[in-house]
C-alpha cells in the first residue's frame, strides 16, 4: 500500500502552520516476505512557503518520528481518501 498525506502542526494562535508532505509504503508480513514499510518526506511548508532543505538540514531528526507515527495511524484513513479522489476523477 502507498499512501500519500500531510502532517500539520498549527501553533500559537495559528501564528505558524508547519505542514509535512509525505509518501508513506506499507507491505504487510506474508510467510515468504518479511514486513515492509518506508516513509518519505516530500516537501515541507512554514507559511506556505517550501522550507524542505532547511527541514533536512535541521528539523529532521526531531520530527520524523512523530511524522512516521502518524502516517502509521493514519495509513487506512489515508489511503481510502485517495481512493475516493481517484473515483471522483474518474467520474
Amino acid at each position: 500500500m502507498n499512501v500519500k498525506g500531510t502532517y500539520c502542526i498549527t501553533e500559537s494562535m495559528e501564528q505558524y502552520n508547519l505542514e509535512i508532505d509525505y509518501q508513506y509504503y506499507h507491505k504487510a508480513q506474508t510467510y515468504e516476505d518479511p514486513f515492509e514499510d518506508q516513509l518519505d518526506i516530500k516537501e515541507v511548508r512554514l507559511n506556505g512557503m517550501d522550507i524542505t532543505k532547511f527541514y533536512w538540514d535541521y528539523l529532521n531528526e526531531d520530527m520524523f518520528n512523530d511524522v512516521y507515527e502518524y502516517a502509521v495511524e493514519n495509513r487506512v484513513e489515508d489511503f481510502l481518501d485517495e481512493l475516493d479522489n481517484q473515483y471522483k476523477n474518474y467520474k
